[in-house]
This record gives C-alpha cells, structure tokens and sequence, in this order.
C-alpha cells in the first residue's frame, strides 16, 4: 500500500505540436505516452506508456517523477494526494481498484499544441513564432480532434500550456466553440496568458465562456517596466491595466514569476504587486527550453548552487516562501539550504 498518490496520470491529457500526449507536465514528467497525430485519443490514453507510468503511482515508487522537478511532489500538494484521502469518481475508482488501464476517458484537457503568441520572451523563444504549412495543418487536425472526439469528455479545459489564448488562432476557435453542446461536461476553464491581449474589450467578445472561467494565470517575471521589458518584452502599464480588468472578473488569479539573475531581488515586490490585484504569487526555476546556450542559461540560473548570486537569491526565496498567498513550487527543497544574510 503506498503512502501517496497523484491523480494526474489518471484524468491529465496534454496535447502539444507535433501530437505528442503526456499524462502530466513534461517538464515535470518527460516521457510522451503517444502521438495523436498516429494514433486515436483511445490508443494513446491507454498505451503501454501510459499504463506503465500510472502503475508506477499505484506501486508508490512514482519511478519516473521528480520531487526536484515536481512542484506537487516536493510540497505534497494536489493532485498529489494521502493513499487515505477519498477521491471522487473515476480516479478514486483507479486508485481503489488498482486499475493502470482505465475505462474512463481524460476529464482534464490542457492545450500546448498551438505555439503562436503576441510576444517572443527570451525564456520561451527567440523570434515571433512563424508556422509552416505543415504545422498549420497539423494544428488544424489537433484543434478538430479536441472539438469533435474530446470535447463530450472533458470538465476542466486549461488553454493554455504553450502559446498564448488570446493570440493562438487555434485556441481561439476553441474557446468561440465553447457551449453545453459541444461540451456537455464541461465546468472549469482556465486560461493561462501573458494577459497584454486579455482587454475589456476581448472579453466582451468572448461572453459564451464567462460562466466557465474560474481561474487564470498570468505569466509576469518582474514586478517593473524594465525588468519586464528584458524578461518578456511587452507594455508594463499595459499589463497593469488590463490586470486591473481582471481583478474585478473575481476569478481565481494567480501571478507567476520564472525566477532569474535579473528579477530574483525583486521577489517581496512581486508578492506586492501580485496582492494588488487580489492575486497569489507562484514562483518557479528557470527553465532551458533551448533558446539559450549552457554558458548563457548558467549565468541566468541564479536556482543553481553554483550561481555567484545564489546565496542571495536564497535569501530572497526565504522572505517569501512561507507567505499564505505564495508558492514557491520546486524551488521548495531549495529553503533548506537557507543562508543568513549577513
């Protein structure tokens, strides 16, 4: 019997550019469990992969996951759960019975697949995203695939995991198409944007998701003009305002800071900003996504324990950390390593 488990493999369905599907994060949990490209959603919800991968959540060993890399796993939060707690329906049917090959479908759908995006910030890309004709069609395929098969399936859709809801033409046919019909279980949407396009006037065009949208976050990585400027390359006073439309949706807001040499001193201010808007403060590692040389991304990494800024930089994890509207995620293991200032 283990001591925990994590319901992610057994409801998560991502979907990313090329077709490959993942049963949690990649970033957190590499491995691919299929192509929807090659494949039917059915085939690849219950491939090999996938089911060797939920028995390694059933056995406890959680063989392929990492507490390093795992926000949830680190801080023993959901979906990570106490082999005691009572899960609702099909998940607690899996973890009850013991079942890797599951007969229910995905109820969770988190869109990658449509990389486009209003901004090119150094962290995700280099250049504006320009598709070929190939991706477009490919996009094209994944976008009648979520609409048409999934879509009768699903209760959480989250929009999204790469590119921006606002700016990906693909997204944004899916959130036009949202009703009771086409998605007939649906109850949450959360969007996940970089929040320069999320406009009054947007959202007036988009009133048929407005009983769906209970939570969102938004990308920031710098709590001023310039910071913001070097990290993500958009308009601060644009962000703010727009922040302050979203501030009155009552939504479930969360702001989230990728943490690196340039922005780490500015973590307190971060949370100040954050609670300005009624938000939460998430806090996260710097991740190489192959946009920058090794040389380039050591120097940025300031989580990395051979960072010349990395004392300091613990310092300033450990004045937030702690806060009740704050995670710090993964970089949790970090605060053990905690170094007086001095």
């Amino acid at each position: 019997m283990t001591d925990w488990y994590c319901s992610r493999p057994f409801n998560w369905l991502e979907i990313h550019t090329d077709g490959s599907a993942f049963v949690c994060c990649p970033a957190w949990l590499r491995r691919p469990v299929g192509n929807l490209l090659t494949s039917s959603w059915q085939e690849v919800w219950n491939s090999p992969t996938a089911i060797e991968l939920r028995k390694t959540i059933l056995n406890g060993s959680f063989h392929y996951c990492s507490v390093k890399r795992c926000p949830f796993l680190a801080q023993k939060q959901p979906p990570v759960c106490a082999a005691g707690q009572v899960v609702d329906g099909d998940v607690g049917v899996a973890f009850t019975q013991g079942l890797s090959s599951l007969p229910s479908p995905p109820r969770i759908l988190n869109l990658s697949y449509d990389p486009r995006c209003n901004l090119h910030c150094p962290s995700c890309r280099q250049q504006p995203v320009v598709l070929t004709a190939e991706q477009r069609e490919r996009i094209d395929v994944l976008t009648t695939l979520v609409m048409g098969e999934l879509a009768p399936h699903i209760e959480e859709l989250r929009i999204s995991g790469h590119g921006d809801p606002f700016a990906a033409a693909a997204y944004r046919q899916v959130l036009v198409s949202i009703d009771g019909v086409r998605f007939p279980r649906l109850k949450r949407l959360h969007l996940h944007s970089n929040g320069l396009l999320w406009t009054a006037a947007t959202w007036h065009t988009l009133a048929n998701i407005h009983p769906y949208v209970h939570s969102a976050e938004i990308s920031v990585d710098a709590a001023d003009a310039p910071v913001y400027q070097r990290n993500r390359g958009g308009d601060f006073s644009r962000l703010l305002d727009n922040l302050a439309f979203i501030h009155q949706l009552n939504l479930d807001l969360e702001l989230s800071c990728v943490v690196q040499h340039n922005n780490y001193h500015q973590m307190s201010d971060f949370v100040a900003l954050s609670r300005r808007f009624g938000a939460r403060s998430y806090f996260s590692p710097l991740i190489n996504w192959g946009t920058w040389s090794r040389d380039e991304y050591r120097r940025r990494a300031v989580h990395r324990a051979d960072h010349p800024d990395h004392d300091a930089f613990l310092w300033q994890l450990n004045q937030v950390a702690l806060l009740p509207d704050v995670s710090v995620g993964h970089l949790a293991p970090l605060l053990s390593r905690h170094v007086p200032r001095g």
